[in-house]
């Protein structure tokens, strides 16, 4: 049955009160510094063994060609099929952005959240990748939650649509990468939201950092992360 306009934004309004309810958090008088044991270093490194594996895995050769167009990428190294509608720690990602330079930008960590408690059954996990490949998307996830998928503006492609000897066919607003097994193999992430996690910036940064700051201003404290930006690299052709 076709959704009409007010089914459309009940889902919306559901699944942005998720991230907001993830988002919260009391704010404490002093964040220290991220060290390597915080829980943000280690999803940096996950983050970057889960890219790395990716694009050495022959399932997802079109990897490189997206990588090489987009203008931000977005990361989540251990989606937890069951924890996401709680904003649980299998919800949780990084995001990088691409430069003037071509350089990427320095961290900031997002959430990734379902509308949905009929999709949270099971405990199946995954990784999934997200392609920004435009500004005008990379700006809205800048500014607030983003509901992915047509009907709300932002077109998701998949990984296996692409024609791997030529990058200017790429169309959609995002792509999608799902590396998993079971319930979540061929997964449509249409539907689910995206949104900033804003203690955890706080956490890593050691102040209040908005995710423009980090990502596009270059006004946020300097916090490079070197395995990430080792896994992001062009390879050798």
């Amino acid at each position: 049955m076709p959704r009409g306009p007010v089914h459309l934004t009940l889902i919306a309004i559901g699944a942005l009160s998720i991230l907001s309810a993830c988002a919260r958090e009391a704010t404490p008088p002093e964040a220290p510094l991220a060290t390597p044991q915080t829980r943000e270093h280690e999803l940096l490194e996950r983050s970057a063994a889960a890219l790395g594996e990716l694009r050495k895995d022959p399932r997802f050769a079109g990897v490189d060609v997206v990588l090489e167009r987009a203008r931000a990428v977005v990361i989540f190294p251990r989606l937890v099929k069951a924890s996401l509608i709680f904003g649980g720690e299998g919800g949780n990602g990084v995001l990088v952005a691409r430069r003037a330079d071509g350089s990427w930008s320095d961290p900031a960590f997002y959430s990734l959240g379902s509308p949905s408690v009929g999709l949270q059954v099971g405990y199946q996990e995954a990784v999934v990748v997200l392609f920004i490949m435009d500004d005008a998307t990379l700006e809205r996830v800048l500014h607030s939650s983003v509901l992915l998928g047509g009907t709300a503006g932002v077109t998701l492609g998949e990984l296996d649509e692409l024609d791997r000897t030529r990058a200017d066919v790429l169309s959609a607003n995002v792509y999608q990468v799902v590396d998993a097994q079971g319930a979540f193999a061929g997964v449509s992430l249409d539907g689910y939201v995206i949104g900033a996690r804003r203690e955890r910036n706080r956490s890593y940064y050691g102040t209040a950092v908005t995710p423009r700051q980090i990502l596009l201003d270059g006004s946020a404290p300097p916090r490079p992360a070197p395995a990430l930006s080792i896994a992001l690299a062009p390879r050798a052709r």
